[in-house]
């Protein structure tokens, strides 16, 4: 039986100016290459209609994307930030508080990793080089490449510790981080300058990471394994 992996759209602007749903290709292809099959979900206007679309999945993948606004963790707007709108950060906050009522495994991925977080309750830095100065990592490449640019450690107790070890080299395409983890949410990956990098519930299948997963998996299968584990999760909760 096939499992179905719902993929939260980020919403942009064409060239038209009408809003349109938007979500890079490579996030599908993952969730294909570890034996499920992804389906969109684009934005709805109601907690009803967002339920309906959870009821028909197994698993919730939120992706990366602009920031999050800052009300929604008690903040005043960073003028680095880049705000993906009220209507986009609503929805997905609906999606993980609906995911975490019905036990869902989530994966949530840079942005995704940050709307988990504030949704749960708690916060984020919103802009890294501003609030970090002391940071010798440039977090926010601004070259595009399927590259690695800086190591992570990882928490031996922790699951991202089991999938890959001690330590590996990432990506890095981010301005903000988690900062006050939410509501059962437990930081388990650091970069060397201490910035948060991976984190996850203590008691449900959520697991977030700040790099780009889908990125490197278009040169080598080095992260199957976190879409793997997903994927499980995925498919053992339509076993329970």
């Amino acid at each position: 039986m096939p499992v179905f992996i719902a993929i939260a759209a980020n919403t942009e602007h064409n060239k038209n100016g009408q809003i349109i749903t938007s979500v890079p290709v490579a996030y599908s292809r993952c969730i294909q290459r570890a034996g499920a099959v992804p389906v969109i979900l684009p934005p709805a206007e109601n907690k009803q209609a967002v339920a309906l679309m959870l009821s028909r999945v197994s698993g919730l993948l939120l992706p990366g994307g602009l920031d999050m606004d800052a009300r929604f963790f008690n903040q005043e707007m960073h003028p680095a930030c880049k705000p993906s709108g009220l209507e986009l950060d609503t929805f997905q906050i609906t999606l993980v508080n609906l995911a975490v009522e019905l036990k869902m495994p989530l994966l949530g991925i840079c942005r995704g990793a940050q709307v988990a977080n504030v949704a749960l309750g708690g916060s984020l830095v919103q802009d890294i080089p501003s609030q970090i100065p002391e940071s010798r990592i440039v977090h926010m490449q601004q070259v595009f490449s399927y590259g690695t640019d800086h190591d992570v450690r990882f928490d031996p107790d922790s699951r991202l510790w089991s999938l890959f070890g001690e330590s590996i080299r990432i990506n890095s395409r981010h301005h903000q981080s988690i900062d006050v983890p939410g509501k059962g949410i437990r930081i388990t990956a650091w970069a060397p300058d201490g910035v948060v990098e991976g984190a996850e519930h203590e008691s449900l299948p959520i697991d977030l990471v700040q790099w780009h997963p889908e990125l490197l998996m278009q040169k080598s299968d080095g992260m199957l394994p976190l879409f793997d584990r997903f994927i499980r999760n995925c498919k053992d909760r339509v076993n329970m």
